[in-house]
Formats: C-alpha cells, sequence, structure tokens
C-alpha cells in the first residue's frame, strides 16, 4: 500500500515548502531528520516536541517547521502548536543537534 505525500504550498505560485509523508503511524521528510509518530486517538508526538500531543494537521506544521525553519511563516505556523518562531526553531535544531551528537559519541 502507498504511503500518502502531503505537498505543502505557502501559495499557489510559491515552490513547495515541504513534502512530508504522512503514513499511518509516522510522518517524515527528506528536508528534515525529524518525525511525528501516532500514539492513537487521532494525536501525534513530534520528536523535537517531547510530551507534546498535537493534531495530524498540527503535527503536518510542526514538520514544515523543522523542514524550513527559515520561511517567513514560521511565525505563524509556531503560534499553532503554542510556540513562537524562536522557540519553534530553536527546539528542532538542539533535539537535531543532540541526536546527531548521539549518533558520533560526541556526548561522552
Amino acid at each position: 500500500m502507498s504511503t500518502p505525500t502531503v505537498l505543502i504550498r505557502s501559495s499557489v505560485l510559491a515552490k513547495p515548502v515541504a513534502t512530508v509523508h504522512v503514513g499511518r503511524h509516522v510522518m517524515t521528510s527528506k528536508s528534515t531528520p525529524h518525525s511525528a509518530r501516532y500514539v492513537g486517538v487521532g494525536k501525534w508526538v513530534v520528536d523535537y516536541l517531547p510530551g507534546r500531543q498535537l493534531t495530524k494537521d498540527e503535527a503536518i506544521t510542526a514538520m514544515k517547521i523543522a523542514a524550513a525553519p527559515q520561511r517567513p511563516e514560521v511565525g505563524r505556523w509556531a503560534a499553532t502548536v503554542g510556540l513562537t518562531a524562536a522557540e519553534a526553531v530553536g527546539m528542532a535544531a538542539m533535539r537535531f543537534g543532540a541526536a546527531a551528537e548521539r549518533a558520533i559519541g560526541a556526548d561522552r
């Protein structure tokens, strides 16, 4: 069975922001190492926002932030998940940095 893909556009004429692949239990994007997983009852958890249960649309928005943190829309996107642009971009960057350090053993 093929995985549905959500192509996010900021406007009709703009280039796509990111392609978020939405499966039954996981969301991924080639634009970011971050992912979201389905935790049941219509809720998703994005890896850089641990402890927050989001709706599907909110999780897609969080994935857009991680995939395109330089976009001018980030402030609006971040507000939909209860964060400022700086908080959302910073959390995505820190979580990615920590994961990368663990992967290469730099945290020892």
